[in-house]
């Protein structure tokens, strides 16, 4: 292997992996309802998800870039796994296009003609609309043709290391002959990223009479399972969801890889029948592409009998913390009939999803740099959750409620919008403590003391206590808003001396402390909340007041 050639290969493996962050990238920020509602509706059914597959396939010659795009959609939000698994099946079926074209025309796609215009376009748009749904669908453009010209150069490269393999000098008859044809398949799609690269190989082999039409056909299985690196290597870093997209690829091209070996005796020996009858047989690359559509066509009619079970199964693969995390584990939806007893599922339930947020943030706040990505799954967690919740308290809104669980459901129902805040706010918060380090030390450490303060009340253990002492949660708001004021007044009186060299410090670190304030402010009126929850169904069942002497409608009077 030459040195140009290494070089190429990895140069063209950065542009694929660029092209394809900027891709997702650029669909998370584009995508909204109208968009998601478009795409869905391309892949809404069995059919439409193969038809799409197969066709975008067949324009692009490339199953690799159909893959990595419907793993993208999956892994920006836009697709779900039920629909996106069709895609990647016509996708499989499409590629087999390659084989007809090359057998009949000897035509190929040049993947340059496609990628270059997509990078002007999807810059222009990028360029002159920043921050916009229309600069990032062009980010999005422009990453596809990243990744098209990435194939591109990891083709080239390779042209100038298949120019040294010699095909022909690997004989050999039986199993072990073509189990090293396959692998030889395999290697080549894997390095070149295309299974066309691999299938053009085999179709111009067998044609020049350089291998026989069961080493071609080897060579075209390994080619259909190489092609499946490419979805490997896509997510290596991505959802859970993109994973099990990649791992419903791997599963078709293997089953089908199957199923040629299984039919191969079988159709060669047809064909010897058709010759010996007078039979006029299509020339070897055309019977080649006859059976490399034959076996993905009969793979396509097995998982269309499994797929239902397929898909399920894949749910419960590469299932990670978050998604755990994510799972209602108190919402049973048989209680809704129930309304009393939902009420405490719920109830259960929202004092998880606070302990979810309020121990992610003080983790961050604590160390974060440590942190900073741990506390950005938390808030995709906090967001299904949250989800499940606002269902199920619907769903419970349009019961019969006896007395005491409306404001019940009320005072929850706020104590979610309370979460949803300290959310919000932790987002914000992120880009402002990393600015910490530039400034003086002396303001620095006023900040670090107030948020301590703050970590030392999310970790306060009687925040979740169903009895809890609302005077005490008051007491603490009043607190950490004198403290608030003497930060703020310290952080000014330092400006004021020149302390603090530039004045963007002062906004950052003013912003920081106010940041800071309104997290604590909604963490205990997240604890009040839910005592007035508590207190109204103690209400309800005879409890004019809890210990302390506080009902519901006392302990919100502060909010």
């Amino acid at each position: 292997m030459s040195i140009e050639s290494a070089t190429g290969l990895l140069g063209g493996l950065g542009l694929f992996l660029v092209g394809m962050w900027l891709m997702t990238e650029g669909l998370k920020v584009a995508a909204g309802p109208s968009l998601k509602q478009v795409l869905e509706s391309w892949t809404d059914t069995r059919v439409k998800g193969l038809a799409a597959g197969f066709a975008l396939t067949a324009l692009v010659q490339s199953s690799s870039a159909v893959t990595v795009t419907a793993i993208g959609f999956v892994n920006a939000g836009i697709l779900t796994l039920g629909h996106a698994v069709w895609v990647i099946f016509g996708s499989a079926v499409g590629t087999t296009m390659t084989g007809w074209i090359v057998s009949a025309v000897g035509f190929n796609v040049d993947i340059k003609f496609l990628a270059l215009p997509a990078i002007g376009i999807g810059m222009i748009l990028r360029l002159t609309a920043p921050g916009r749904s229309r600069g990032a669908i062009g980010e999005a453009i422009a990453g596809f043709g990243i990744f098209f010209l990435g194939v591109s150069v990891l083709k080239d490269s390779f042209e100038g290391i298949a120019a040294g393999v010699h095909i022909e000098s690997l004989s050999g008859t039986g199993f072990f002959h073509l189990l090293a044809f396959v692998l030889a398949g395999f290697g080549i799609t894997a390095m070149a990223q295309s299974s066309s690269a691999s299938i053009a190989v085999a179709l111009s082999a067998v044609s020049g009479g350089l291998i026989g039409l069961e080493t071609g056909a080897a060579m075209v299985i390994g080619a259909n399972i190489g092609t499946t690196v490419t979805g490997v290597l896509a997510v290596l870093n991505a959802t859970s969801n993109a994973k099990r997209v990649a791992a419903s690829h791997f599963i078709f091209n293997f089953l089908s890889a199957m199923i040629a070996f299984l039919i191969m005796p079988l159709f060669f020996v047809a064909l010897s029948w058709m010759e010996a009858t007078g039979w006029a047989l299509p020339g070897p690359a055309m019977t080649l592409a006859i059976f490399h559509t034959l076996f993905n066509v009969l793979g396509l009619l097995v998982v269309w009998v499994w797929a239902d079970r397929l898909i399920l199964w894949l749910r419960g693969r590469f299932v990670s913390q978050e998604e755990n995390e994510a799972r209602p584990q108190h919402l049973d939806q048989t209680l809704v009939d129930m309304p009393a007893l939902a009420i405490e599922s719920l109830m259960m339930e929202m004092r998880r999803l606070g302990r979810i947020v309020l121990e992610g943030g003080s983790a961050y706040l604590k160390e974060p740099a440590r942190y900073e990505m741990t506390l950005r799954r938390r808030f995709v967690v906090f967001e299904t959750l949250a989800d499940a919740i606002r269902g199920y308290a619907a769903a419970l809104s349009e019961s019969r409620l006896s007395s005491g669980l409306p404001d019940a459901l009320a005072h929850l129902l706020r104590t979610l919008q309370h979460c949803n805040a300290i959310v919000h706010e932790l987002r914000n918060v992120t880009s402002f403590v990393a600015t910490e380090s530039r400034m003086p030390s002396i303001v620095r450490e006023r900040v670090e003391s107030y948020r301590k303060a703050l970590i030392n009340l999310m970790n306060d253990e009687r925040l979740f206590d169903d009895q809890v002492d609302v005077e005490w949660l008051n007491v603490q708001g009043k607190q950490f808003e004198d403290n608030y004021q003497s930060t703020k007044q310290f952080i000014l009186s330092a400006a004021s001396r020149g302390d603090l060299e530039y004045l963007a410090y002062l906004d950052d670190a003013m912003r920081e402390a106010d940041l800071l304030r309104r997290i604590a402010h909604h963490a205990i009126r997240w604890a009040v909340r839910f005592k007035a929850a508590r207190d109204a169904l103690a209400l309800r069942a005879g409890s004019a007041t809890t210990d302390d002497g506080a009902g519901p409608q006392e302990a919100v009077r502060n909010e």
